[in-house]
């Protein structure tokens, strides 16, 4: 039985409910049927965190046969939730853990709560033995290599999701790595994997994934997860071919850049211009722009007339001269304070345009793509505003920064 119906046979038991939630399986349409299994943790419903071999650990199980894992723990908080579990998992307060400088603004926020020092780098380091957490997929749609380390290596695949379906052949992208089935899969939002080849205890790792999510974990999502492992066994690779044939279409144009099966980048020279017109003109809504590109995510759950929409509209671009552009790379700030002591030091909001000389506070992330282009305790210098400008940022955005002080390198 999936997890949706383990639960819709528990709720038609005609059960008088006095019990959490307040809504008590019956709320007014559209959520009606997400009441109906919306529960808590019971006898008979099972339990996220502590149950061995109910009917979430078998469906957790199957879901890791699926992407070849070990094992797979399902998250109601996001690929975030996975990423400080993992990292959590690895190492202890004070631990340097090398990272993809392109990685996820939610990786600086657990550096600052876990004590750890960030190595930064674009092309991964080989031989050590400290942690390493890359990003493959990126945010545009570029595959990388797994570090080849001696240490544990961690992949923050938040964009990943459908790739053990559509590349041939797949191999895990690391010891322990997060993917968020909501972005590509069909799975309500918030919903996420931790997967695990083995090398890492089992008990340790669902601990970690107790402490960073809630302990009410939603009943729904979790159903959600379920069908998703089920639509991926029964048609996922043919499903997921038939996108890959569009986007191998669509990158014979020299303004597209596509690695990534699921994800095109569009390079116009107007990405926000364009963007805006797509959608007025042609009803094509795209993920993200910046001043040169659009990014479009794709899923078997396109059309294809929402394919031959999005054919039409590129084909209205003028051609500008401007040819695909992948991820971008820029030089790391200088790091001034440890992210622990930037995040929780006395700080203000400045605009932007005058922050140049000082301590970045929080991540400076534009989201999407959430990638920051500071991290807390590094310094803020001109090059940096640069670097927003490429993500559109006009100077007037208020950035957290440290208050009035010192500092001291690490």
């Amino acid at each position: 039985m999936t997890l949706r119906e383990v639960w819709e046979a528990y709720a038609g038991k005609g059960l008088s409910r006095f019990h959490m939630p307040g809504h008590k399986g019956v709320l007014p349409p559209p959520f009606a049927g997400a009441a109906r299994i919306d529960l808590t943790e019971l006898d008979g419903t099972g339990d996220l965190y502590f149950e061995r071999d109910g009917a979430i650990r078998q469906s957790e199980r199957g879901m890791a046969a699926l992407f070849g894992a070990e094992d797979c723990f399902y998250l109601t908080g996001g690929a975030t939730q996975g990423i400080f579990a993992m990292l959590a998992a690895v190492t202890g307060p004070g631990d340097t853990v090398h990272l993809w400088r392109g990685c996820h603004r939610s990786v600086t926020n657990a550096l600052a709560l876990l004590d750890l020092r960030p190595a930064w780098f674009w092309d991964a380091p080989e031989g050590v033995t400290a942690p390493v957490l890359y990003t493959s997929p990126d945010y545009y749609g570029k595959l990388y290599p797994r570090p080849k380390t001696e240490g544990p290596v961690l992949c923050d695949a938040a964009h990943g999701a459908h790739l053990p379906f559509c590349l041939t052949p797949y191999a895990p992208p690391g010891n322990l790595w997060v993917t968020s089935a909501h972005k590509t899969l069909n799975a309500l939002g918030q919903t996420a994997l931790l997967l695990s080849d083995g090398s890492a205890d089992p008990d340790g790792l669902r601990e970690q994934t107790a402490v960073f999510g809630t302990a009410s974990p939603s009943f729904a999502l979790l159903a959600s997860l379920d069908a998703a492992r089920a639509e991926l066994a029964a048609n996922g690779a043919l499903s997921w071919a038939r996108v890959a044939a569009f986007t191998k279409k669509l990158a014979r144009d020299s303004r597209v850049f596509v690695d990534d099966p699921a994800k095109a980048v569009v390079t116009t020279g107007d990405g926000t211009g364009d963007a805006r017109r797509f959608a007025e003109e042609f009803s094509v809504v795209c993920e993200t722009a910046d001043r040169d590109r659009m990014v479009f995510m794709l899923s078997p759950n396109n059309t294809d007339g929402d394919f031959s929409r999005l054919e039409k509209a590129l084909s209205s671009v003028p051609a500008r001269g401007a040819r695909a552009r992948g991820p971008d790379k820029w030089d790391f700030p200088e790091a001034v304070m440890t992210p622990r002591e930037a995040f929780f030091a006395p700080r203000e909001r400045v605009p932007l345009r005058d922050a140049v000389g000082r301590i970045a506070a929080r991540a400076a992330a534009p989201s999407p793509p959430g990638v920051p282009f500071a991290a807390p305790g590094e310094l803020l210098g001109k090059k940096t505003l640069d670097i927003a400008a490429e993500m559109c940022y006009t100077g007037e955005e208020p950035i957290w920064v440290v208050r009035n002080g010192g500092h001291r390198t690490f």
